[in-house]
C-alpha cells in the first residue's frame, strides 16, 4: 500500500510540474493565447486596410474621374485651357 502511494506522489509532483513550470505549463499557454488575440486583431486591421487598397484599385482600373482627381489634388495638374487660381489666406 505504501509503494501505491509513493507512485502516485510521484506522478503528482510530476504533473503538477509540467502544469506550472514545464514547456506546456498553464502560464504558458495564457501567454500563447494572447498573443493569438493580438495577432488576430493585427490581422483584422490588416484586412480592413487590405479591402479598402483593393476598392481602390478597383476606382483606379474603371473611373477616370478619380485618375484626373489625383492629377489634380496631388499633383496639381490642369487641363488645356483651363485657368487656375490660388485663394491665399
Amino acid at each position: 500500500m505504501n509503494k501505491i502511494i509513493l507512485i502516485l506522489s510521484f506522478f503528482l509532483v510530476v504533473l503538477l510540474y509540467k502544469f506550472t513550470i514545464g514547456e506546456t505549463s498553464y502560464f504558458e499557454y495564457n501567454q500563447l493565447k494572447n498573443k493569438v488575440v493580438k495577432i488576430k486583431t493585427e490581422n483584422s486591421n490588416f484586412s480592413e486596410k487590405i479591402e479598402i487598397i483593393k476598392a481602390e484599385i478597383k476606382n483606379l482600373k474603371t473611373g477616370l474621374s478619380v485618375i484626373e482627381e489625383k492629377a489634380r489634388n496631388e499633383l496639381g495638374l490642369i487641363k488645356e485651357k483651363e485657368t487656375f487660381y490660388q485663394i491665399l489666406k
